[in-house]
C-alpha cells in the first residue's frame, strides 16, 4: 500500500531524527570512553541510539494519535507535560536496559543500576530527548514549512515573495456552532482541519492562519502552484464527500466549503515581541479577502481570480464559468473572476 504525504513525512522525519540520535550517541561514547578504539565507541553508540531512540521518536510523532495519547491531550497542560515525561522516561528506561544487556560491554559484570556510567549516560538521554521533544513540539507548533525558514531565519528581514493564497471558510458555520455547542464546534472543525491536511500536503501548500473557521493557505509561486491549489481543493472536497457516513454519524451533518483562490507579490517577515509570527502583507492578501467575500454570493466551489488560472490546465472535478469583471469592496479597478463548480456535490444542505 502506497504511504500518504504525511507518513512519508514522518518516515522522513524519524530517518533524520535517527542519524541525528545515533552521531550524538557516537560523539558522547567517544567522550566518555576515550580510551576504547573510535569504532568500537561509534558502534556502542549509534547501536544504542538504535535501539533506544526509535520508540521515544515514534510516540513524540505518533503518540497523540494512540488511545493513550489522546487521553493525555484532554488533560490540564501540566498533568499533560507530567505523565507525557512519565511514558517517555519509562520507555527511556527500558531502552537502556535493554542496550546495556545486549550492546554495552560488561567488564566488571554490575548490575545497571550498579553501573557508574548511569548517571552520566542518562543525564545524556534525557537532555536530548527533550531537545527532540521541543523540536517536534516546535514543529507542530509553527506548521513543517516554515518551521525550516525559522531556524534558517529566512525571515528576520522583509522579502518580496510571490505567493498563491486560498482561503477556505465554512458555509453556514454560524448555525453548526449553535447547533453543536461551542465544545462540539471545535471538535467539528478540528475533524475538518485533519480531513485537509493529507491533500494538503500532496499538494505541497502549507497553512498560514488559522481565524475563527476560515483558514488561509499558501503556495510558493511557480509554473505548477496553482495547478497544485486547485488539485487539492478538489482532493480536500472528496476526502470529505467519501466520509459524508461518518461526520453524519459523528456530527449530523458534513462541513461545506466555499474557497477563495488569488494570487501575487506579498512582503513576508517576522513580526512580534513576545509571540513572534511570519506574516505577508500586501494588496494581493486583501484581494484574496475580497474575493472571499465574494463567494459568498455564488454557488461553487471556488472563485478565483482570472489571472492566477488562465493558464492552468483544469483538474478532473471542476468545470469554470467565468463571471467577467466584478468590482470588489474598496477595489477601485474591477477584476476578472471565475468560478470553478465541483463535479461531486461538497454544497448540499449541512443539516
Amino acid at each position: 500500500m502506497l504511504l500518504g504525504r504525511r507518513d512519508r513525512n514522518r518516515l522522513t522525519i524519524v530517518a533524520v531524527t535517527m542519524l541525528a540520535v545515533c552521531g550524538a550517541a557516537s560523539a558522547f561514547t567517544l567522550t566518555l570512553y576515550p580510551e576504547r578504539p573510535w569504532w568500537l565507541s561509534v558502534w556502542i553508540g549509534s547501536a544504542s541510539g538504535l535501539l533506544i531512540g526509535p520508540p521515544i521518536v515514534l510516540w513524540l510523532l505518533l503518540g497523540v494519535d494512540t488511545p493513550l495519547g489522546r487521553r493525555l491531550k484532554r488533560l490540564p497542560l501540566i498533568a499533560y507535560l507530567v505523565l507525557n515525561a512519565v511514558v517517555m522516561t519509562a520507555i527511556l528506561m527500558a531502552g537502556h536496559v535493554a542496550a546495556y544487556h545486549l550492546i554495552w560491554p560488561n567488564e566488571e559484570r554490575v548490575s545497571f543500576l550498579d553501573d557508574p556510567d548511569l548517571p552520566a549516560s542518562m543525564f545524556f538521554s534525557v537532555s536530548l530527548v527533550t531537545a527532540i521533544s521541543v523540536a517536534v513540539e516546535l514543529r507542530r507548533l509553527i506548521g513543517p514549512g516554515v518551521f525550516g525558514a525559522v531556524l534558517a531565519g529566512s525571515y528576520r528581514h522583509p522579502r518580496r515573495e510571490r505567493r498563491i493564497f486560498l482561503m477556505l471558510d465554512l458555509v453556514g458555520s454560524t448555525g453548526i456552532a449553535e447547533r453543536l455547542g461551542p465544545e462540539r464546534f471545535l471538535a467539528f472543525l478540528d475533524r475538518w482541519i485533519h480531513a485537509l491536511t493529507e491533500p494538503l500536503l500532496a499538494s505541497d501548500g502549507r497553512i498560514y492562519r488559522y481565524i475563527g473557521d476560515e483558514v488561509i493557505l499558501t503556495w510558493r509561486w511557480t509554473e505548477d502552484a496553482p495547478a497544485r491549489a486547485l488539485a487539492f481543493a478538489v482532493e480536500a472536497a472528496r476526502t470529505i464527500s467519501g466520509a459524508t457516513v461518518a461526520w453524519q454519524r459523528d456530527f449530523g451533518m458534513v462541513p461545506r466549503m466555499r474557497l477563495a483562490l488569488h494570487g501575487g507579490p506579498v512582503v513576508a517577515g517576522e513580526i512580534g515581541d513576545v509571540k513572534r509570527e511570519i506574516t505577508f502583507l500586501g494588496d494581493t492578501l486583501n484581494t484574496a479577502a475580497r474575493i472571499a467575500q465574494e463567494s459568498r454570493q455564488h454557488e461553487a466551489l471556488i472563485v478565483a481570480s482570472a489571472e492566477v488560472i488562465d493558464s492552468v490546465a483544469l483538474p478532473d472535478g471542476l468545470a469554470a464559468h467565468p463571471l467577467g469583471p466584478v468590482r470588489l469592496r474598496g477595489k477601485a479597478e474591477p477584476l476578472e473572476l471565475v468560478c470553478l463548480a465541483p463535479a461531486i456535490d461538497v454544497r448540499a444542505p449541512a443539516a
